[in-house]
């Protein structure tokens, strides 16, 4: 509703030409509502339609998301609160722009994405680059995102065993990207990506992750309206945990990446980093 709302707000305020301030309210309530839509449906529908996942822990990150994507309109309703292909694809594009825009993703790339769900990036990404290959610990995600990559030549997909990047040698990659994922994640197994994003980094490689940014108006205000409505109750192990400019600078910053920095595009807080050259120390 909140994202029904702020798009019929935001259509009155240029019709009737209202203040400046209306539409901009209405245009940035929209981004937030349409950002936490899929995580806002999960957690409304899991006392009913969705399997009960009381039973699991937070870092039983496979039972849990395996759990959520039992079929393919499920996973996508998981991942991005979007069952159809067509709004599926169109949810993409905001991610897609911060990647090419920050990463400087180009074609004589190989890209690594951690945590690719049903290649919901990956679909519009892999045409901007040399090869594409997706990971996730979520065997069901990564069945569904097979049947959406097929005829994508230059896209492969392995399934990870564990937290971390295992079956990747060091040096591999010009680019790895987590996004709309580590908010699923505990702080400590962020911090492994991010030293194993380093490693299979080739030197000058690129590094980039997001979160929801607790600093911003529009992150606070997601997570104090969660901390009401879970206030009582067990939270799902599937609830996103915001994150700071402050928490992801350290990492990369503690696991050697160098020409670090931190942009804010509310809600989302993004942090850009760079493997040392050979030669630079």
């Amino acid at each position: 509703m909140a994202t029904i709302a702020s798009a019929l707000v935001l259509t009155v305020a240029f019709v009737e030409r209202l203040n400046a301030i209306w539409p901009f309210a209405a245009a940035l309530g929209l981004l937030c509502s349409s950002f936490v839509w899929g995580y806002s449906a999960r957690a409304l529908k899991d006392i009913s339609d969705w399997p009960p996942l009381s039973n699991w822990q937070r870092q039983e990150y496979a039972a849990v998301w395996d759990s959520l994507a039992g079929s393919m309109n499920e996973a996508a309703v998981a991942a991005a609160g979007e069952a159809s292909e067509t709004r599926l694809r169109s949810s993409a594009a905001e991610s897609v722009r911060n990647l090419l825009e920050l990463a400087s993703i180009g074609a004589r790339d190989e890209v690594l994405e951690i945590g690719c769900g049903v290649g919901r990036i990956a679909r519009e990404i892999a045409p901007h680059c040399r090869s594409w290959m997706g990971t996730d610990i979520s065997a069901n995600m990564l069945a569904h995102a097979a049947a959406r990559l097929q005829g994508l030549e230059n896209t492969r997909l392995v399934h990870l065993k564990s937290v971390g990047l295992d079956p990747f040698a060091e040096n591999s990659f010009d680019v790895v990207y987590a996004t709309n994922m580590l908010a699923h994640l505990d702080e400590m197994d962020r911090w492994r990506y991010v030293q194993e994003a380093f490693r299979v980094l080739r030197p000058g490689g690129r590094m980039f992750i997001d979160n929801i940014d607790m600093e911003s108006e529009a992150g606070w205000s997601m997570f104090s309206n969660d901390a009401i409505r879970y206030r009582d109750v067990k939270r799902p192990p599937y609830m996103p945990r915001f994150s700071t400019a402050g928490e992801f600078t350290a990492y990369a910053n503690r696991a050697g990446f160098v020409d670090t920095r931190a942009h804010h595009r509310a809600p989302l807080v993004i942090i850009t980093a760079s493997k040392p050259s050979l030669g630079r120390s």
